[in-house]
């Protein structure tokens, strides 16, 4: 069956609109609308995407991006990787994985790193992640007060 996984990239407008229904199941919150300019924008900053498809549709989406840090240096960071509700546990998200080890691998990376929904933990410890104990936080920008420096 993992075979049959075609991975490419996506770089065609009407290949982005097929994948965003996919994307929705982990992104709800950006529209379809929105959904081409937004990885548009991501792309010039270095994104790429990439759909695992069978049978000619997208079962699995990875967004990922070559970063460097000081904390993690440099390494492959995966911003979004969803795989399909109706075609989990079939290893596609797993194969996924795999291809980013390859490209991580040709670019001399040594690190892939991701975020991880607290629900999807034991795939990702399954497949070989080491959790660490930082939690990804945010806050709006208009929480702050301009004048006191300090939060509302």
């Amino acid at each position: 069956m993992l075979t049959e996984l075609e991975i490419a990239e996506l770089t065609r407008d009407d290949d982005l609109a097929a994948a965003y229904p996919l994307m929705a199941e982990l992104r709800p919150r950006v529209r379809a609308e929105d959904f081409i300019a937004q990885v548009r924008a991501q792309q010039r900053e270095g994104y790429r995407l990439l759909a695992g498809s069978f049978g000619g549709r997208p079962v699995t989406l990875a967004g990922y991006r070559v970063s460097i840090t000081l904390v993690r240096g440099r390494h492959l960071f995966v911003d979004d990787l969803v795989t399909a509700a109706s075609e989990q546990g079939k290893g596609y998200g797993t194969a996924m994985l795999h291809r980013l080890a390859e490209i991580a691998r040709a670019e001399g990376i040594e690190r892939v790193y991701l975020d991880s929904r607290d629900t999807a933990r034991t795939f990702y410890e399954q497949v070989g992640f080491t959790m660490n104990t930082s939690i990804p936080c945010y806050i709006e920008v208009a929480a702050f007060d301009p004048h006191s420096g300090d939060k509302k």
